[in-house]
């Protein structure tokens, strides 16, 4: 089997129906096929072969997609990242995953890249997607001049990995998660025909990068059916607007935040979009307040979806029933998968008792890559441990209570505590240093970080704020920075955070 069958089932069917719509570029689905397999070839010619990690760092866009397609067809294995990552951040990616090839945005990202480019030894090759000065790199568009539209998928097996994605732990190591070309597949299928309500007449549109694990519900769950994908390369709340009036866009999936900033936006000047296509509005990624779901409804007249699942899931393996849900409730068990909510004991846990989440499915994830103790810490008996605390109600519906990793969330993004901590402390002042996340309105939960300094230091929160901007994703910088005498310990010497959050 091939994950790229999700496309070439369509070219026969819908040839000339659109797959893929942006701003500057669409494209039917026998152009998109055609794209994918000139630049499959081109790959193929710089040296890809089935198996060779191929690391892809780009904003929402069809060079996206066809990038990602040519290497699922090649047996490759794409390894995207967040393309607002920093140069350390890509170097770690870059040299675990052992990728060969990087395909990148030209411009700050492509900087960020060139700057450890001596730091990774094992990268042969660079793609240029955009204009660029550089000239040890290939240049997409260039690429693809003079290709085949032909190209034959390779045949893998179902259990091959087609993509490793990275998560993290709470000790903040990043861990790639293995997913195979059945893992996508079963969930594809599994969001397009259970959970969208999607057909090839629709247009879907997400504001979340498709780095991200949610790939598998906002771009695949669609082709499945046929439906076209618009793309954005970044999220603002006026553009998701003004592009879901344009064209004509029937789903949109995101995280809670972009649904408050959307709703704020549109109250503001109703009148300046048309909105009468939209019908279904997703979420995931983290909590939706309860109070946000009717304004989402009566705002702007769809009908609405909360998911839940992980990276090492495959995306949704529970989600609420279109007029079914429960305001909370992140719903019932999805389709082949089981969900059991266990107590201390690793006995069911009864009705409404708080207990973790564990579950077992077909887009269950093969392991970390070259983490087997971390894989098996995670995985016991074929049942993935989520660290996510929940209950079951009466009607067999599932809440989430809290979480047993520190992860924070900040607006449907993950972030690790450990991770900010170690670039703190490289900073010569910091002494000791705490991350937590406090509650925001808007985003959830935003990154605090309580330092202690070294004696004779001087340093203030802004000068934090801009040494973390220069070394991660500006995401995961601490919004907020107190300065403490000492940190609450045990008597062990581990820093007591509980104490720190109350």
């Amino acid at each position: 089997m091939n994950l790229s069958l999700i496309i070439e089932k369509h070219i026969n069917r819908i040839p000339n129906k659109l797959a893929v719509i942006s701003e500057t570029t669409n494209y039917s689905w026998i152009e998109f096929n055609h794209q994918v397999n000139k630049m499959g070839n081109a790959l193929k010619k710089l040296g890809v072969s089935k198996d060779d990690r191929v690391a892809l760092c780009l904003p929402n866009s069809p060079e996206y997609l066809v990038s990602y397609f040519a290497i699922v067809k090649l047996g490759a294995i794409a390894v995207p990242f967040n393309w607002m990552f920093q140069s350390p951040e890509i170097m770690y990616i870059v040299n675990n995953s052992e990728a060969k090839f990087l395909i990148c945005l030209a411009g700050e990202t492509m900087d960020k890249v060139l700057k450890i480019r001596d730091k990774t030894p094992l990268l042969e090759k660079i793609v240029s997607v955009g204009e660029s000065s550089q000239t040890d790199v290939i240049f997409y568009h260039q690429m693809l001049e003079g290709e085949s539209e032909d190209l034959t998928p390779v045949d893998c097996a179902p259990d091959d990995i087609v993509t490793i994605l990275y998560t993290s732990g709470t000790t903040g190591q990043p861990k790639g998660a293995m997913l195979s070309h059945s893992n996508f597949y079963s969930n594809a299928e599994l969001n397009a025909c259970y959970v969208l309500m999607v057909s090839d007449q629709d247009r879907f549109f997400t504001g979340t990068p498709f780095c991200h694990i949610f790939f598998v519900l906002t771009v695949l769950g669609p082709m499945y059916k046929g439906a076209a994908i618009v793309t954005m390369p970044r999220f603002f709340p006026d553009k998701a607007l003004e592009l879901i009036s344009e064209f004509k866009v029937t789903h949109f999936a995101g995280v809670p935040t972009m649904y408050i900033y959307m709703l704020q936006t549109y109250l503001e000047d109703p009148h300046k979009y048309d909105l009468k296509a939209w019908r279904f509005a997703q979420s995931a990624g983290a909590a939706m307040p309860a109070e946000y779901i009717p304004k989402i409804i009566e705002t702007f007249g769809t009908g609405f979806c909360e998911c839940y699942g992980s990276t090492e899931t495959s995306a949704t393996c529970t989600y609420g029933r279109l007029e079914h849900g429960k305001a909370g409730s992140i719903g019932l068990p999805a389709d082949t998968w089981e969900v059991i909510v266990k107590d201390t004991q690793n006995n069911p846990a009864l009705q409404g008792e708080v207990g973790e989440i564990v579950v077992k499915g077909p887009g269950l994830f093969k392991g970390y890559w070259k983490m087997p103790e971390a894989t098996s810490e995670a995985v016991i008996d074929g049942w993935f441990h989520t660290g996510d605390l929940g209950m079951v109600d009466e009607d067999g519906y599932l809440y989430i209570v809290d979480r047993k990793k520190d992860m924070i969330i900040c607006g449907g993004y993950n972030i690790y505590p450990r991770e900010i901590e170690e670039v703190l402390y490289t900073h010569p002042a910091i002494l000791e240093v705490a991350v937590i996340g406090v509650r925001d309105d808007v985003k959830g939960e935003i990154p605090k970080s309580f330092v202690t300094l070294r004696p004779g230091h001087l340093i203030n929160e802004a000068e934090i704020i801009i040494f973390c901007k220069k070394r991660i994703a500006a995401y995961k910088v601490p919004r907020i920075v107190e300065f403490v005498n000492e940190l609450p310990k045990n008597t062990s010497g581990k820093i007591l955070k509980r104490v720190l959050a109350n």
